[in-house]
């Protein structure tokens, strides 16, 4: 049975509560049955996690579980945010953190019997509480692309939205969006600069989503950790020593490979957006493919080289801006959990 729980009266993308769907999900996905008791818990004091899923297909996969949600005028006709291509765009509720969210997806997977994560078919959405100024979305898209596990080639139809220049909630042709309003759930605990855990979070309403495409499970813990880094850093959240250091680092980072001119570019659409503002951010992100692509050959180049001459890759060199990026974000996790191992082991010790 779908709840008939009133929902709260303003613009929502989806007319469903997260037990609706755990409920239905049950029924054919035995990873269901453990989300119930960990979608409100928080990792490490990282941001909650939203999904949209965005199909390029027909999206006769999810027919079924749109019809158990209560049919497709309730799920799926009242949200018109979509990627243009799409027959569809699936809005799940938010879960407490990136490990809830995979598993999530998982769910799914197991319930439709068909592949989401990889699946080029399949673009998603990941949305994060707390809207981030124009500088920290820049450090959000191009450490979210430089730490993927897939290099990725884009044209602007694949950030076409059906949002992306209307006269209502218009988004630009973008890599990083903010929410045009709606729903927003802000019953997940926020460690503030103090350590306490507030019951919940510091805004009443505000998102910053990434278009991951079709993206991995890796892209939805990495992006997790870089938007809870920036929004700790810029809402004076406990993470925001290591949040601000990565900011410095990244920054040291784009130097390096003479790239820092990126952040000035327009990486989401601001109320004052102006003209042109679409291809200056495009070319900006072409910019940064193109680098991306050209440092992976020559790592692959000099790596044969080495191989052919039966030398040593001497005390690991850096293998360009890739490796540079994706050792950066394993070093703030580590940060995090460190001191997440402290905090924990100290209040058993209390």
């Amino acid at each position: 049975m779908v709840s008939t729980e009133p929902l709260q009266e303003r613009v929502v993308a989806y007319a469903y509560q997260l037990q609706d769907l755990l409920t239905v999900l049950r029924t054919k996905a035995p990873a269901a049955e453990t989300l119930a008791k960990t979608v409100r818990q928080s990792e490490c004091g990282l941001l909650s996690v939203g999904l949209k899923i965005h199909c390029l297909d027909n999206g006769e996969r999810f027919s079924e579980l749109v019809e158990g949600l209560g049919g497709r005028a309730k799920i799926l006709d009242v949200n018109h945010y979509k990627d243009a291509r799409a027959s569809l765009c699936l809005v799940l509720p938010p879960v407490a953190g990136a490990a809830s969210a995979i598993r999530l997806v998982e769910a799914l997977e197991q319930y439709t019997g068909s592949a989401i994560f990889g699946n080029r078919q399949i673009q998603l959405q990941l949305c994060s509480p707390g809207r981030l100024s124009a500088g920290a979305c820049a450090l959000l898209g191009i450490a979210f692309y430089l730490g993927s596990d897939t290099l990725r080639r884009y044209s602007q139809a694949d950030l076409k939205t059906t949002f992306d220049c209307g006269p209502i909630h218009p988004r630009g042709i973008r890599l990083v969006l903010y929410d045009a309003g709606g729903d927003f759930d802000r019953e997940f605990t926020w460690w503030n600069r103090d350590g306490v855990c507030e019951p919940q979070l510091p805004f009443s309403e505000g998102r910053t989503d990434l278009l991951l495409g079709s993206a991995s499970r890796l892209d939805i813990r990495n992006v997790n950790l870089l938007a809870s880094l920036l929004v700790h850093s810029e809402f004076d959240g406990y993470w925001r020593a290591i949040g601000d250091q990565f900011r410095t680092d990244m920054g040291a980072l784009l130097e390096r490979h003479i790239l820092s001119g990126l952040v000035a570019s327009p990486w989401v659409r601001q109320n004052w957006a102006q003209i042109g503002d679409d291809d200056r951010f495009f070319a900006a992100l072409q910019e940064l493919v193109a680098y991306a692509y050209g440092e992976s050959a020559r790592v692959k180049k000099r790596r044969l080289l080495l191989f052919r001459s039966w030398r040593e890759i001497p005390a690991r060199p850096s293998n360009g801006i890739l490796e540079e990026m994706q050792a950066l974000i394993a070093k703030n996790r580590e940060k995090i959990q460190r001191e997440y191992g402290r905090i924990s082991g100290a209040g058993e010790a209390a």
